[in-house]
């Protein structure tokens, strides 16, 4: 166990260190016995921050999305709002790809979701459902595969080829993003810069 703590524990350094330790060692090592342990505190102390693990886990995804950057003003065309918003996701989850498992847990942040979004654009409910579901599988899946978490072994094919493989670059996402977009009639009226 690292040394007692000097001063109090603060609800940010909590939620700062769960994530740390969901980065270093992968969701199950997040325990509240382990996290108090890391903090140098008895887990029971982590309740005057966080109810219980649930909360922990919320707090935590929430934390990994504040990292999210976008750009302002943002854009009014909601192609061009949902490509912002899905490649900065992907940039943040590739950096915390043991994050991944929890990449589509809803918290109680009082933010509109990307459905409720496109069903206020006016997208039928039908299939801005469609489309948020492959908006966001495509994104995690994408983020896995670019992470560290991926297997990317290609020894049965040519090494130019498996070079280009390895590659989960920003175009090729934003292209397929648009596309997924397009096939459900929602373009933008003018590309977003890669």
């Amino acid at each position: 166990m690292n040394q007692r703590r000097k001063r109090n524990l603060t609800r940010v350094e909590v939620i700062d260190a769960a994530l740390e330790l969901v980065d270093a060692e992968g969701l199950d090592a997040l325990t509240m016995r382990r996290l108090g342990s890391t903090l140098g505190v008895e887990a029971m102390a982590l309740y005057r921050h966080v109810p219980n693990k649930d909360a922990l886990l919320d707090l935590t995804v929430e934390r990994m999305r504040s990292e999210m950057r976008l750009e302002e003003p943002l854009p009014h065309d909601p192609a061009q709002l949902l490509e912002a918003i899905f490649v900065e996701y992907r940039r943040v989850l590739t950096a915390h790809p043991n994050m991944l498992p929890l990449a589509t847990r809803r918290t109680d942040t009082g933010s509109m979701s990307g459905l409720e979004y496109l069903i206020e654009q006016g997208v039928p409910s039908a299939d801005a459902v469609a489309l948020y579901q492959s908006l966001t599988a495509f994104t995690i899946g994408y983020s896995l595969l670019a992470s560290t978490q991926a297997d990317d072994e290609w020894s049965n094919i040519p090494d130019d080829l498996a070079v280009q493989l390895r590659d989960w670059g920003d175009d090729t996402f934003r292209r397929t993003l648009r596309a997924i977009m397009a096939g459900f009639g929602l373009t933008a009226k003018e590309a977003l810069l890669p």
